[in-house]
């Protein structure tokens, strides 16, 4: 675990920038290298250990896909312990965070919080129980994919005052800045679509959610032209 280390010391030690999932997903592959070089399971990056060799389908036998599946699992449980940051966005005295996290076997969850700007530390993870129990920060809202995933073009932005969320090309969250309170958002929209296919599910977003985000902001430009 020494390679999860050393990132998390590097993520403190300079100012955060944007991070995809694809980011940490490298992280990951990574640590499943050494891991597997490290307890013998591979010889080398193309070799397995004839300890955990099928001759016969040229794949891990039985035990060897045991060890491989436990190797796994603890890291995804020593990883995934923690909030892990995105994107974040200074607005006034306050910064606003996106973390995410993985939930059970693939289950991923976004949280958007705000710090205090002079509290912020720039670290980039955050402590599950912290998030819970701490008073410097503050959750804002949270949502989660079960099932299909809208991990692309996934960012915060303001806009007219409003902080939104968005995943997959499509506005998931808006939260008004000035009086404080969630205008718009569902925690599961898996569940609420009816929990069907990826697109049955967006077409449920585009709908419920993206939809009456822009409304919004209509609204707020139709005022401004005014």
């Amino acid at each position: 675990m020494l390679f999860l280390f050393l990132i998390c010391c590097h993520g403190q030690n300079q100012e955060l920038e944007y991070r995809s999932i694809e980011y940490y997903l490298q992280q990951i592959s990574e640590l499943e290298y050494n891991a597997l070089l490290e307890q013998n399971l591979l010889v080398d990056s193309v070799t397995i250990a004839d300890e955990y060799f099928n001759k016969n389908t040229n794949q891990l036998n039985e035990k060897g896909f045991k060890k491989y599946v436990d190797i796994q699992k603890n890291i995804y449980m020593s990883f995934f312990k923690d909030y892990l940051y995105q994107q974040h966005i200074v607005y006034n005295d306050d910064v606003y965070v996106l973390y995410f996290t993985l939930e059970g076997s693939d289950d991923i969850e976004w949280n958007v919080v705000k710090w205090k700007k002079d509290k912020w530390n720039n670290e980039d993870r955050l402590d599950r129980d912290f998030l819970k129990t701490d008073s410097l920060i503050t959750k804002l809202f949270w949502n989660y994919d079960e099932g299909p995933k809208n991990i692309e073009n996934i960012k915060i932005f303001i806009k007219y005052d409003y902080l939104v969320l968005e995943r997959g090309n499509l506005y998931h969250s808006l939260y008004d800045l000035k009086t404080y309170t969630v205008l718009v958002n569902e925690e599961s929209p898996f569940h609420a679509s009816g929990g069907q296919d990826k697109e049955k599910m967006n077409e449920w977003i585009k709908i419920n959610l993206h939809d009456k985000i822009e409304k919004y902001f209509v609204i707020k430009e139709n005022k401004a032209s005014r």
